[in-house]
């Protein structure tokens, strides 16, 4: 620990505060510990902890009143002193400034960005602040100066209004960026004027507040340049002199300009940690009389050159009347060359005048820049690197400066200053002391923010690459005769391979053998295979070409195997094939070996590999028989021939493939580089293997079908086309209907395939899901080892839901950016990628899983916890057989048990992973399940059997013949939702049985160990569809329905129907009527009443149907027409006099439940 540091933890006990403090925490602890030894009469009255407790209460609270809350009321009576006031208002104004300047100077990247697009690198270009006085021409310098920023209009605003600049702004060009500082910021103690020498900016708020509020900008603007977003925080400052007001103000002028410069240099340095270079630049030299005539002399490129000094860091006296005075001397030499180009006298007068005037500039100049350097120097650490002069735009009359001195100095009345025409309006010296110079800065002064450390670092990086350099020069000198040693070796090695072989007489495997052999032999020689001659005699390696006849012979034994082998195995692929995709690759393959403009010897090793199934009956290694691809490519098949007639059979075939599909499957080939290009989830997953079943879906596949391949793949789309349409109308070269249409849009082909590709990507990432499975258990230790496994958070599958969400989120904006920039049209992307990514969105909501009480979490723990209860599980601990089987099919009433927590937290899971965690809680659950099919049965018949048959079959409506009903709490208390049947079935079936849109079955894992009867099936599907047709969630009936009056017997004038609550309704032939029937107001003594009266009106006829299930009676005692679509109900046995109505809006449900409840009948056993 440095001492600076100690220092510093040790001042923060001298603050008076925290002394104290420190002083009543040790008081405190002192009392604790010895008070109980204190006695008063030989009371020991702090032994007791509260009494100690108490008294330190009261200290505390003593010390609190003194301190704390004296500090307290202080602080909150400054809240309303108006000095605080004006401060923090001061502040709000600052604030407000400095965000604007912040907002524009964002508004200046983006305006950058978007001209320059990736021409500009802001890292690159440096940031450059120009201070200085008002007015002292600080905006024409940079908006003068020839460089281009984009700015839009605002440049040519600035010309025709010209006002100052009142806040930061900011330009950037290609070479580097400005900023335009306020002129008050720069001399910001001007406005401050202390009426005496002891008075602060604070005292007088009011009085200074404009100082503090430009103090305060300042300050805060420095701040946000630490955000460096260019190059470096600040790579230089120009301090802009008005030439005017620097030679007609006196010396006091002068010597402020350099107390300000030292003051702002400083604050920069504080702020931002960092030196720079100081560029001091003197603006309005045509207000220099002669400037314009003499400069007009020369070519048009001089406004572009740089005019002045560039210093040294240690710059003197004598270099600075040295460098001014050559420069005045060239300037001379310069108009004394030019003089015959001037044919005026007074021009030349004017010309020679601006020299002389320069020359006392000079001067004056060198001086200031000494001064500066020394007062610099005390403060600051940045150095002075140059002085320079500038004209950026000619508005003002010139003026003769040494005129105007000696009518000064003598009293003599000054000439009046006459207008004179001759200057040009343009900006003089300034675009290359900004490109060449200052944007430069920062490379001419590499060192400037260099650490000793880093030097040292050079200068060990020079040490060692001469030492490399004499290895090297060892290794080249002991290089050649190891290699004349190599080739004695290599042809005594060829030599033996090929004396006295037999080769005609060779198997295919033999064959292989020997062109392994021939090739590991010329292997040493890399140059004969590669044809690769670069640097071959600077690296003496020529030796390769004394066994290029060998390297020939290797090639003919390659393409007789070839003849032989491949060739046999395409040809019979092209007559054989019906996979268009399959056949289109073969055909593409056969064809380039042929054609060595489409040969690809990359894409033929991996189709090799791909259809090495065709090869294995040549019992050959794969990798020895793609070892000699490159050769057979290579070689030249003169000799060999095309089969015309396999290529004819393939033609036909692939002709009647629709051209979007031969396109897209060339293209995929294509975009295959080598076979990195394969993307192999095994490898990335590590121990995947270990918990998943192997399958075929997690077999390498083509990593165009990932989102980084999506990235390379849809930026070479186009291409990738062009070179699909190319070797497409190559193949159909011969053929009239290859269906290449050379005016088709490219776009709307683009997109065509791009959607393709998307509908292949999905389907690609949907197989790996659908082949998530868990790996087969095949004893107690492999189980125990993939639960452990799957107990952990960061495991295989989680990794796999990882990487398939990186690869599936396709709308997140940056990448929708990036494929924007490609030119894809930007509405119809995002809607192919919207509809891509939301069939893997239950997926992409796991993306948070990883964080605390994520579901992925859950799960993981759920796992551990069903591993720990196989692990422990001990069938002796329990105490019967059938708590055994209870236990087995969900008999214990335990929601906490792992099984079932495993099972219900994985529902919130996307289907595949919840089959996966459900399948494993399967396989795992076969580690502690038995038989449980006799207890079961028992089970049934005491609790749900006997229910039904002592309460529900003997009473109506379930037997229609019973003079009692079933009473809707029996009925509720064995169907409803709490009822007997869902209670029996949460506890024993649930587990067992699986619901589907057909009823009840029983699932795969349980079939083995209970066979339930059909009838046992079919009539719990009925429970079910009572049960949800009569009753709601809350186990309230839930059926209503209407009685629409619409039909009477002629017998009758009217006819009278009333039901519970006072409903009625009368029915007179005329306008149909409808009575709502709510079953759930029906009790005991609830009625449905008929009563018809005839035309006579002396004689009714009536009909009743009495209890809760009244409504029920009615509809069964009615009979329906569905050719009419009406009930018809007969008041009379002779069913001569009848009411007809309808029955809405749920007729189909109520016949349903009629159906269902007259066929419902439990059968005793639910097993077979």
């Amino acid at each position: 620990m440095s001492l600076s540091f100690i220092s510093r933890i040790l001042s923060v006990f001298k603050i008076k505060g925290v002394s104290i403090f420190i002083s009543l925490i040790a008081i405190s602890i002192l009392f604790w510990r010895y008070s109980p030894d204190i006695a008063f009469n030989d009371v020991y009255i702090f032994a007791n902890t509260s009494s100690r407790i108490i008294a330190l209460c009261i200290f505390w609270l003593i010390a609190f009143v003194i301190f704390a809350l004296r500090a307290t009321i202080k602080f909150f009576s400054s809240m309303k002193d108006d000095k605080r006031q004006q401060i923090k208002e001061i502040k709000k104004v600052s604030n407000e400034s400095v965000n604007k300047a912040k907002r524009n100077f964002f508004i200046s990247v983006k305006d950058a960005k978007n001209t320059w697009k990736n021409d500009i690198k802001f890292k690159k270009i440096p940031l450059v602040m120009i201070i200085g006085n008002e007015r002292a021409g600080k905006s024409a310098f940079i908006n003068y100066s020839n460089i281009e920023y984009p700015l839009g209009d605002s440049l040519d605003t600035y010309k025709k209004i010209h006002q100052s600049t009142t806040n930061f702004n900011l330009y950037i060009s290609k070479n580097g960026a400005l900023i335009d500082t306020e002129g008050v910021h720069f001399a910001q103690e001007v406005l401050f004027n202390p009426s005496s020498t002891d008075e602060l900016p604070e005292d007088d708020v009011e009085k200074n507040k404009d100082f503090l509020l430009k103090k305060n900008i300042w300050k805060e603007f420095l701040n946000f340049l630490n955000k460096n977003i260019f190059h470096s925080k600040l790579g230089g400052a120009i301090l802009i002199v008005d030439t005017q007001q620097f030679l007609e103000n006196p010396k006091e002028y002068s010597n402020d300009l350099i107390r300000y410069l030292v003051k702002r240099v400083n604050d920069c340095e504080n702020s931002l940690k960092i030196k720079f270079p100081i560029y001091v630049v003197f603006s309005k030299l045509d207000l220099v009389e002669g400037m314009g005539d003499y400069f007009k002399l020369f070519k048009d490129d001089i406004a572009n050159k740089a005019f002045g000094l560039s210093l040294s860091n240690t710059f003197n006296k004598d270099d600075l009347d040295n460098d001014f005075k050559e420069l005045s001397r060239s300037l001379l030499y310069n108009i004394m060359s030019k003089n015959s180009l001037s044919h005026s006298l007074e021009d030349k007068k004017r010309s020679y005048l601006f020299l002389k005037q320069l020359d006392n500039l000079f001067a004056l100049v060198s001086d200031f820049a000494l001064k500066l350097k020394d007062e610099n120097s005390l403060k600051n650490s940045s150095p002075i690197k140059g002085v320079y002069f500038v004209s950026a735009f000619q508005e003002n009359i010139p003026i003769n400066y040494l005129v105007n001195t000696v009518c000064d100095r003598y009293g003599i009345k000054k000439p009046l200053a006459r207008a004179l025409n001759n200057y040009s309006k343009q900006s003089y010296f300034v675009k290359s002391l900004l490109k060449d110079i200052v944007f430069k800065g920062h490379l001419a002064n590499p060192n400037l923010n260099k650490s000793l450390s880093t030097k040292i670092l050079n200068f060990a990086s020079i040490a060692l690459v001469c030492v490399a350099t004499y290895f090297a020069c060892s290794h080249f000198i002991n290089l050649k005769s190891a290699k004349e040693l190599e080739a004695q070796n290599a042809m005594l090695s060829i030599s033996t391979l090929l004396d006295g072989q037999k080769y005609k007489d060779y198997t295919p495997t033999q064959k292989i053998e020997l062109l392994r052999n021939l090739k590991d032999t010329l292997r040493i020689y890399p140059r004969l295979f590669s044809g690769d001659t670069k640097f071959e005699y600077p690296l003496l390696d020529i030796s390769y070409k004394g066994f290029e006849s060998a390297k020939d012979l290797y090639t003919e034994l390659t393409i007789d195997f070839l003849k032989n082998t491949i060739l046999v195995e395409m040809e019979n692929m092209l007559e054989t094939e019906t996979n268009p995709d399959n056949l289109i690759k073969a055909f593409y393959m056969y064809q380039s070996l042929f054609d060595k403009d489409f040969i690809n010897a990359n894409l033929f090793k991996i189709w090799i590999k791909t259809n090495w199934s065709k090869f294995e009956k040549y019992n050959i290694n794969q990798d020895d028989f793609l070892s000699h691809a490159d050769s057979v490519l290579n070689a030249d098949l003169k000799d060999i021939y095309q089969n015309l007639n396999s290529i004819k059979v393939a033609g036909d075939k692939l002709i009647k493939v629709e051209r979007l599909e031969r396109l897209y499957s060339l293209l995929e080939f294509i975009s295959y580089k080598n076979e990195k290009e394969f993307y192999d989830i095994k490898k990335e997953i590590a121990g995947i293997d270990n918990v998943i079943e192997n399958s075929n879906a997690f077999e390498p596949f083509n990593k165009i079908y990932t989102k980084d391949g999506m990235r390379e793949f849809l930026s070479n789309l186009s291409s990738y086309i062009d070179d699909s349409a190319n070797i497409e109308k190559w193949l159909f070269q011969n053929e009239r209907a290859s269906n290449f249409d050379t005016n088709e849009d490219k776009t709307n082909l683009r997109l065509s395939i791009a959607n393709l590709y998307l509908q292949k990507y999905r389907s690609r990432w949907i197989t790996v899901i659908g082949g998530i499975t868990p790996k087969k258990f095949n004893s107690r230790k492999e189980t125990l080892d993939e639960l452990e496994i799957l107990s952990k958070v960061e495991n295989p599958v989680n990794s796999l839901v990882n990487t398939l969400n990186t690869n599936t989120l396709l709308t997140d904006e940056t990448f929708l950016k990036y494929i924007y920039g490609l030119g894809y049209p930007s509405t119809e992307i995002r809607k192919l990628f919207s509809n891509f990514s939301s069939d893997f969105s239950s997926y992409h909501a796991l993306s948070d899983s990883s964080k605390e009480n994520g579901i992925l979490n859950t799960i993981s723990d759920d796992v551990s916890k069903i591993h720990k209860k196989i692990l422990d599980f001990n069938y002796e601990m329990l105490q019967s057989e059938n708590d055994k089987i209870t236990y087995v099919i969900g008999g214990v009433k335990n929601e906490n048990d792992p099984f079932i927590v495993l099972n219900n937290d994985s529902k919130m899971l996307p289907k595949e992973l919840m089959n996966y965690y459900q399948q494993v809680s399967k396989l795992s659950w076969k580690q502690v399940e038995s038989g449980a099919s006799t207890f079961l049965n028992t089970a049934w018949q005491d609790e749900i059997y006997s229910l039904y048959t002592n309460e529900i079959r003997p009473f109506y409506p379930f037997d229609e013949t019973a003079a009692q009903s079933v009473s809707i709490q029996s009925f509720k208390a064995f169907f409803g939702k709490n009822g007997a049947w869902n209670q029996f079935y949460d506890r024993f079936l649930k587990k067992i049985l699986s619901k589907g849109s057909n009823g009840y079955r029983v699932r795969s894992a349980y079939a083995k160990d209970f066979k339930f009867s059909k009838s046992f099936l079919e009539n719990i599907s009925v429970i079910d569809n009572i049960a949800n047709t009569v009753l709601d969630l809350n186990d309230e009936i839930k059926i209503n329905f209407y009685i629409k009056a619409i039909d009477l017997s002629a017998d009758f004038s009217n006819i009278s129907v009333s039901s519970v609550n006072d409903k009625s309704i009368t029915y007179d032939h005329t306008i149909p009527s409808s009575l709502y029937i709510t079953p759930k107001d029906f009790d005991t003594s609830a009625q449905i009443k008929f009563i018809a009266k005839f035309q006579n009106g002396n004689k009714i006829e009536q009909k009743t149907f009495s209890g809760e299930w009244a409504w029920h009676r009615l509809l069964r005692n009615s009979i329906y027409n569905s050719e009419q679509g009406k009930y018809s109900l007969y008041l009379n046995p002779q069913e001569k006099y009848y009411f007809g109505f309808d029955v809405t809006p749920n007729n189909a449900e109520l016949m349903e439940l009629l159906r269902n409840i007259s066929s419902f009948k439990l059968p005793k056993n639910i097993l077979n």
